[in-house]
């Protein structure tokens, strides 16, 4: 009986420890493709950002969804940011489809949370946090003779807008012509690129985004990483010395008196954002800082950048990552700073 009991016991601390020895395991293996994933989106940014073009235009814009009072983000504010950026960058550029097969040196950029699917799919802040993806799109500037034009400035229809901003990775055009497209023009292309009304009241594009499927080959070359839950995009502002924009930035938790969002502003659709640099094109002019509570009086050019409000000296990324098997429940949070100067 007394071997009986011990042989028990021993056996039930064998099961405690091998049990914690799985957990432990699975938690390792979880934390390590966090790791990897990580890797993958700070070793693109890096890339993406060195080549940065301050001669070229960046639009930023910022997407908060309140969760109060039941859930806290990755920052702890009750609230998930849905932020984007669009730039352009010199480096070496190759597109991830064969045919065509393009390559150059220069290339539009844009980094967001994808909406799931085809037209009409699941935008990324009704998908569940652990399944959304973080995409990149690229659209390489060429001139090939040999490749059919692919011009926004000639497009008349939704799908051919659709097409250009998720099927192909070149523009046909040079940088120069991007930055004289029409106030028009721009406005639909910066919607559909981005996924939000750059402009009130909207030129009538629908604000595509980019839009991902795993499951469909023709998408798989914009889906940089899966199991991303929030991206979120700050600029350091020297004048204030703090990363902007946020939406409660005193952590006082009223809206009214200090928030750099345009909380119970009449239009829903408006949110805040930076369209660099001004520029005077065919339609009117262009170029703004769309942020609420911050004068800026700056110029928006090359020789005022670091004083830019949104952009700045460098670039904040924060975005919270979660395992394929959901082991880590919560995922973990991350930043990364990008320096621009």
């Amino acid at each position: 009986m007394v071997a009986i009991g011990l042989l028990a016991i021993v056996l039930s601390f064998a099961g405690v420890i091998f049990n914690a020895s799985i957990k432990t395991y699975r938690t390792a293996i979880a934390n390590a493709e966090i790791m990897r994933k990580l890797r993958a989106i700070t070793d693109r940014l890096d890339a993406d950002f060195q080549g940065l073009r301050k001669d070229g235009e960046i639009f930023v814009a910022w997407v908060a969804e309140d969760r109060r009072p039941d859930f806290s983000d990755c920052d702890l504010d009750g609230f998930e940011r849905f932020d984007r950026i669009m730039f352009f960058s010199l480096g070496d550029f190759q597109s991830y489809k064969t045919a065509p097969l393009v390559r150059g040196k220069f290339a539009r950029v844009c980094y967001m949370l994808a909406t799931r699917g085809g037209p009409g799919g699941v935008p990324a802040s009704a998908q569940p946090r652990a399944k959304r993806i973080l995409a990149r799109t690229q659209h390489i500037l060429t001139a090939d003779p040999a490749l059919p034009p692919v011009d926004p400035n000639t497009f008349t229809t939704d799908p051919q807008w659709y097409v250009w901003n998720n099927l192909y990775e070149y523009d046909k055009m040079t940088l120069e012509e991007w930055k004289k497209m029409s106030l028009a023009n721009k406005k639909n292309a910066l919607s559909v690129i981005t996924n939000v009304k750059v402009d009130v009241p909207t030129v009538g594009r629908p604000v595509w985004g980019a839009h991902v499927d795993p499951a469909d080959p023709n998408s798989i070359h914009m889906l940089l990483c899966e199991g991303v839950g929030e991206f979120k995009i700050q600029g350091w502002y020297d004048a204030e010395r703090r990363w902007v924009p946020e939406v409660d930035p005193d952590g006082d938790g009223d809206l009214t008196d200090r928030t750099d969002f345009y909380i119970g502003d009449p239009d829903p659709d408006r949110v805040p954002g930076v369209l660099y640099p001004w520029r005077l094109a065919p339609g009117g002019g262009y170029g703004r800082v769309n942020i609420n509570g911050i004068g800026y009086g700056g110029s928006l050019d090359e020789m005022g950048f670091d004083d830019i409000p949104g952009l700045g000296r460098a670039l904040k990324f924060t975005f919270t990552l979660f395992d394929s098997k959901g082991v880590i429940k919560q995922g973990r949070t991350f930043t990364h700073i990008v320096y621009l100067d």
